[in-house]
Order: C-alpha cells, then structure tokens, then sequence
C-alpha cells in the first residue's frame, strides 16, 4: 500500500467523512480515512453505468463537520483502489461529455455508489414497516367489510413500490 493525495471539494470531504462514520458503525471499530476509501471501491464494485451515478444527486453531507485540512486527502490505499480511481478519472470524462475530471470527482463518484449500495437496501425495509403499521393501524381502526379490500389495496401499493426500487 502506498499513499494516495488528492484535493477534494468541501462535498466530497463530507461525504467521506459520513462514508467514515457509516463503516465504523458497520464494523464496531475505528476506521480511517484510506480505509473508508479502500471499503467504499469495493462497495463501488457494482456499478455497470457510471453515468447513472454521476447523475444521481450526492447524498446530503451538511451535519458533517470538516477542518479545511481535510480537503487535502493523504491516505493509505492499495494499488486496486489507486487504479480503479484512475481508471474513473479516464472513463467518467467520455460518458458524462466533457474533456477530463478530477481525482476529486472521480471519488466522489467511488463514495456515492457506495452510499447508494448501502443506503438503497435499508428503503424497501424502511417501506414494508410503514406499510405493516398501517395494516395494524387498520385491523385496530377500521370496523367494516372493506378492511380486506383495503388491506389488498395496501399489499399491492406496497409490492409496486418495492418493484420500483429493485
């Protein structure tokens, strides 16, 4: 492993450091930042269409709290991470239609796949609780014969959204 610099913009800063605060829960230990970076290129693994996630809206990084030296990444990452980010920074330019992007950019992509990988199937749990409290809610509330009818409504509502997001 060798060290990795790169200047990265206030947002990708953030999002590193939300990135950093997300592995440390996931695994229960510290995590720093050339590791958050090695786990978010694995995580980044199963992107097919890079320009998918450049048009993606980067995940809100407002609570994260950064010094200005943390624009300036310095980290530790193996030759597959150091490659890989390379290897954006040449293909990125061609899909998104301009004539080159930064390393900085090229992480910041690396760091929004993850977070989409991670965070995307947390919503169709999210999604089937909601909609479980509001059967129960119904089977408690509603004293009628349509409460099956409305119970199917519910399922159907349900499995289409869930059908949308996978």
């Amino acid at each position: 492993m060798g060290y990795y610099q790169a200047r990265l913009s206030i947002e990708t800063a953030r999002l590193l450091e939300g990135m950093r605060i997300y592995y440390e829960k996931k695994i229960g230990g510290n995590v720093s930042k050339g590791d958050c970076l090695i786990m978010a290129y694995a995580d980044s693994l199963w992107v097919e269409d890079w320009k998918k996630i450049f048009d993606e809206p980067t995940p809100p990084t407002d609570k994260y709290e950064i010094s200005p030296t943390a624009q300036l990444l310095k980290v530790q990452v193996t030759d597959d991470v150091k490659n890989g980010i390379q290897d954006l920074k040449k293909t990125l330019p061609k899909l998104i239609g301009t004539r080159s992007v930064t390393v900085g950019i090229s992480i910041r992509e690396i760091l929004k796949a993850a977070y989409i990988k991670n965070n995307k199937s947390k919503i169709p749990e999210n999604i089937r609780d909601l909609f479980r409290q509001e059967k129960e809610r119904i089977n408690y509330e509603v004293n009628s014969l349509e409460k099956p009818d409305i119970i199917n409504l519910l399922d159907g509502i349900e499995n289409q959204i869930i059908d949308l997001l996978n």
